[in-house]
């Protein structure tokens, strides 16, 4: 999940325009959200026009992003199901109401990935666009 950073436009633009047949916008977004994601992106922007994904604490790494989950202000549908997923909704509601819970799991899930061998060589990809291999 994200705590720091921006997306651009295009890449959620499906879920404030076109979601479903049933609904243009994405049901489990924050109505109010969604209408200020629909003015920092109006249909057809130039695509490298980018937002916070983090609405409230942009700049901060915290657990204000799991709190905005609870709200509806997730801007990714992956990001959002976290809290709409009920496997998943408790970790959420954990992290949002203490952050040294957070702290602690953010720690914990680092120290592991510290501990997975780097591929390097032939065997390594350091991608250039961190949606694409080169």
């Amino acid at each position: 999940a994200h705590t720091v950073g921006f997306s651009h436009c295009s890449k959620f633009s499906n879920r404030i325009y076109n979601f479903s047949r049933q609904s243009a916008v994405d049901r489990t977004l924050n109505r109010a959200y969604a209408t200020q994601l629909q003015q920092m992106c109006p249909k057809n922007v130039d695509p490298r026009i980018a937002i916070n994904m983090d609405p409230n604490t942009p700049r901060a790494f915290d657990n204000v992003y799991y709190k905005n989950l609870q709200q509806g202000k997730g801007l990714f549908t992956s990001d959002q199901v976290l809290f709409t997923d009920k496997r998943s909704r408790p970790v959420v509601n954990a992290w949002a109401a203490n952050s040294n819970t957070f702290n602690s799991a953010f720690t914990t899930a680092m120290t592991k990935l510290g501990r997975v061998g780097v591929k390097t060589g032939r065997k390594g990809n350091i991608r250039r666009n961190c949606d694409a291999f080169n």
